[in-house]
């Protein structure tokens, strides 16, 4: 009897399963510091704007303050030179009134 040598296709079937795990933690962890870098950048970047925003107002306050300032000196040294002027002037009126008083009345 001769012997039949047949041979049998078998399918073997192999479902590998690569698993990346360490490198997509990686990449993950580098997405999440990054959001936290990109989050962290425009809360600075806001605050650095209001920050430039309430150093504007206060410099233009500041500006509205010293002109007010000056203005109010200004003010002041003229009221006190026209003060002045009119003491002056009340003065010498009084005296030549009281000249020509004692003069009337020659007690003089």
């Amino acid at each position: 009897p001769q012997k039949s040598k047949e041979w049998k296709m078998t399918t073997v079937k192999l479902h590998l399963v690569v698993e990346r795990q360490y490198q997509d933690d990686a990449e993950e962890l580098i997405a999440e510091t990054q959001d936290a870098i990109t989050r962290t950048l425009q809360k600075t970047l806001r605050k650095v704007k209001q920050i430039k925003m309430e150093q504007r107002y206060y410099k233009k306050r500041e500006q509205e303050f010293r002109s007010i300032s000056w203005l109010t000196a200004n003010r002041v040294i003229w009221f006190g030179a026209l003060t002045a002027i009119t003491v002056v002037a009340c003065g010498c009126f009084m005296m030549q009134n009281l000249r020509s008083f004692f003069i009337a009345k020659k007690l003089v």
